[in-house]
């Protein structure tokens, strides 16, 4: 075969994501690589994945091969995980059976359909898989670091050493005891699961245990993204601004802007922010608290996880690098569909993946 032409999926939560690549062996170059993601609450029983799926693939384009990887088993259309795991890999064996498909599990080894089939404890080794298929295909490009992937949901923090993955988690649960899995994402989580209070007119107020907003209106109001990063549909199904994002903070101690000041809401931001940090850094002390001190292994970050860089910087002398400068390929593409098709090409054609970090000039 001339030339592989591969779709890395991501089926998750509230997002479906998918990159192709397109392999030249004989010229041993990457001709092309295109990301998509599309916004799908998988909890949503009256939607059907199937569609929006398609439309992804309709978009990329012809392809040989799938590499899927998953985190939607969680979603709560499902009862159980082994419920949504075959939910998922049955959408694409009963839909796309031209094309040669691949199943990640939580060690980055690749399946067919035929190995997986009604084997219960290997089907289960693909739920919330995707956290180690973005820190296998980073390791390729470096022998030592911690993956530092901030989601819209969830950070994965993932300790590499000697180009091998370290982490002491495969499960969420487990990985949530080891601090290499931290529920807190830039756009969708719960304001009020921040903080139990929040100072106002010198006083510590509880905050109402309710879903009023969420990091994407704290990280919007203080500029950390922008409107058009907002990609989620706010508590209130209201605008994306940061007039709207502001309400909807104030809303968490039960006051509007008519009855707020900005110069209080900026202090009440600010704090919210600060606690944001602070879980952000007990959870990479935790990590680091298995290798030396001196914190010499570095962070990889995401473009995402870049945001809070010098925030944390000014806690301790942390050492980061961009996955972006790392691996350029990855500028405008999303890392764990990528990641997924480049350890495809890996596994079908032997190629070296560092000469691979960008497109071919030609």
């Amino acid at each position: 075969m001339e030339k592989y032409k591969i779709i890395g999926w991501d089926i998750g939560g509230a997002n479906i994501k998918a990159t192709k690549i397109i392999y030249n062996q004989q010229k041993q170059k990457l001709e092309t690589i295109k990301s998509v993601s599309k916004f799908f609450p998988m909890w949503d029983q009256n939607l059907n994945p199937k569609a929006i799926i398609q439309e992804i693939y309709h978009n990329l384009a012809e392809a040989d091969y799938f590499a899927v990887t998953m985190t939607a088993e969680l979603a709560d259309r499902f009862s159980t995980k082994i419920e949504g795991i075959n939910f998922i890999v049955d959408l694409f064996k009963n839909n796309f059976t031209n094309k040669k498909l691949f199943f990640f599990n939580n060690q980055a080894q690749l399946f067919n359909p035929l190995e997986i089939a009604n084997n219960f404890d290997r089907l289960l080794e693909l739920a919330a898989a995707n956290w180690s298929v973005s820190a296998a295909f980073a390791a390729e490009f470096k022998s030592d670091f911690v993956l530092f992937d901030l989601g819209s949901s969830t950070i994965d923090l993932i300790p590499v050493k000697n180009h091998q993955i370290a982490a002491r988690g495969r499960t969420d649960v487990e990985r949530l005891k080891e601090a290499e899995l931290i529920y807190l994402g830039l756009l969708r989580s719960n304001l009020s699961n921040l903080t139990k209070n929040i100072p106002y007119q010198g006083q510590m107020v509880d905050v109402i245990n309710e879903y009023f907003a969420s990091t994407a209106d704290l990280h919007l109001f203080l500029d950390i993204i922008t409107p058009a990063d907002y990609s989620v549909s706010p508590a209130d199904n209201g605008e994306k601004t940061k007039k709207a994002a502001a309400a909807r903070i104030a809303r968490m101690i039960s006051l509007d802007l008519n009855s707020i000041s900005a110069g209080q809401l900026q202090l009440i931001a600010d704090y919210i922010y600060n606690q944001e940090i602070s879980l952000i850094y007990s959870k990479l002390l935790q990590l680091y608290s298995r290798f030396s001190l001196d914190y010499k292994i570095p962070l990889m970050m995401n473009r995402e996880a870049a945001l809070f860089e010098n925030d944390l910087k000014m806690r301790s002398d942390f050492n980061f690098i961009s996955l972006e400068e790392l691996i350029p390929v990855l500028k405008d593409n999303t890392l764990t569909t990528t990641a997924a098709a480049f350890l495809l090409l890996k596994k079908l054609t032997k190629t070296d993946l560092t000469k691979l970090k960008e497109l071919a000039n030609d």
